[in-house]
């Protein structure tokens, strides 16, 4: 499998990232949203910053061996010209083969070890995309539902608005009805003053005298005055 460039997987970092900050700063605006959500995005974003340094000792790995493999060709062309101005020295030169053929056997258990970690790599590489895959699924499905959640809210503190404003208009009409009342006790308080002055002033006894008078020549006498019917109850 083909190494993904290195420019491409910085991006696809970054871009993670700053959808990241951007969903908080979103979130923190709108509404306060449920700390699990945030623990679970911190989590991913550790575990995947841990995965790019396993990729960057991954890659110093290759360049390792890429200067093995150069530092061995090296050899190849030292060896071969050894074989062309040697041919005379023909003991050294197989005991330099011999060492040779060994540092090849070396090389080569190497690159077999090499390849045997790059599959191991590439396989935990499938499988971290495959959960970065369904981790943002699901965190897609957690800001729909934070979407909603704060739709509801929304249409709550709409309605919890209308009766605040219904229980300002009650309170209002209450303060009047109260005002009223207010006012009908200060003219009932007036007349019981006046009421009180007039039968402190004898007023009340010559009424009742008229009254009584009155009473000799109409059987039906007519309704009482109202200070008088008021002191009588």
């Amino acid at each position: 499998m083909a190494n993904p460039p290195f420019w491409l997987s910085k991006k696809m970092f970054l871009f993670k990232v700053c959808r990241w900050m951007g969903l908080a700063c979103f979130q923190s605006l709108e509404v306060s949203l449920p700390n699990i959500r945030q623990k679970k995005l911190i989590h991913k974003l550790q575990k995947e910053k841990a995965f790019r340094e396993e990729i960057k000792i991954f890659r110093e790995k290759i360049e390792d061996f890429r200067e093995e493999m150069w530092n061995f060709r090296g050899k190849i062309h030292a060896f071969q010209g050894q074989i062309l101005g040697f041919w005379e020295e023909e003991r050294p030169f197989w005991e330099e083969e011999k060492t040779f053929w060994e540092e090849e056997k070396a090389f080569w258990e190497m690159e077999k070890s090499f390849r045997e970690e790059e599959k191991t790599f590439w396989r935990k590489y499938r499988i971290f995309w495959k959960e970065d895959k369904a981790f943002w699924k699901e965190d897609n499905a957690l800001w729909e539902r934070d979407q909603n959640l704060l739709q509801e809210d929304r249409a709550l503190w709409e309605e919890e608005k209308a009766l605040w404003i219904e229980e300002r208009a009650l309170l209002e009409e209450e303060k009047a009805l109260w005002e009223d009342k207010k006012s009908l006790w200060e003219e009932e308080n007036a007349l019981w003053v006046e009421e009180k002055a007039f039968w402190g002033d004898g007023g009340g006894h010559v009424a009742e005298e008229q009254i009584l008078e009155n009473g000799h020549h109409n059987v039906h006498p007519g309704p009482r005055s109202p200070a008088f019917s008021r002191s009588r109850a």
